[in-house]
């Protein structure tokens, strides 16, 4: 996470972030695994055999699941590169989703005590897929880090170096591929997590 310009009146602030979400193929599910690898050469499955970490082409959240994220507080002046690759992991496939995003974020600003403050700078991270399909999650063994370095307003805030990161669920709205087109009844709602990840200056 680099932070950039932070803009109190507008109540947004320039971040450039690398996310990375991974997952396993369902070891009992060959079907989904013979289709990722028919997709391969047989230079780069001998390469995946040996442990390497291989590209995936760039159609493959088209033929393929994948957990349908989003930005939730991001801007419209967003610059986005979405890769994907696999891996064998202890005979498991891991597929592994980069996310390089350059672009404004949203974030409420507590200006009472100016220039005392200290402002929640976050982003948030959702799945268009339902809990029972996707629960987002930080991985204890690769923690968020800052690049307090390149903070951009350093003369005007103190850039802590502390990540926080959450997670919450919200129910009862859509997307274009639910299936049934409505909100469930009340009492039923299925949930979507979303992962917060926050730093503060």
């Amino acid at each position: 996470l680099r932070i950039g310009e932070l803009d109190t009146r507008a109540e947004k602030f320039q971040a450039h972030v690398a996310i990375e979400a991974r997952w396993f193929l369902n070891s009992d599910d060959d079907a989904d695994e013979n289709k990722i690898l028919s997709t391969l050469s047989n230079d780069d499955q001998i390469r995946l055999n040996n442990g390497e970490i291989i590209k995936l082409s760039k159609d493959f959240p088209e033929n393929n699941w994948h957990p349908q994220l989003f930005l939730l507080n991001i801007g419209q002046d967003c610059k986005e590169v979405i890769k994907y690759t696999i891996k064998k992991s202890n005979s498991q496939i891991q597929i592994c989703e980069f996310r390089d995003v350059n672009a404004s974020f949203h974030s409420k600003f507590d200006l009472h005590h100016f220039p005392t403050d200290i402002q929640e700078l976050s982003i948030s991270i959702g799945s268009a897929l339902f809990d029972s399909e996707v629960t987002l999650q930080t991985d204890s063994n690769r923690p968020s880090g800052i690049n307090r370095e390149a903070f951009f307003d350093q003369q005007e805030w103190k850039l802590y170096d502390h990540i926080q990161t959450r997670t919450k669920f919200i129910k009862g709205f859509l997307f274009q591929n639910d299936e049934d087109y409505s909100l469930d009844t009340p009492g039923h709602e299925r949930k979507r997590s979303i992962l917060t990840i926050a730093c503060h200056a």
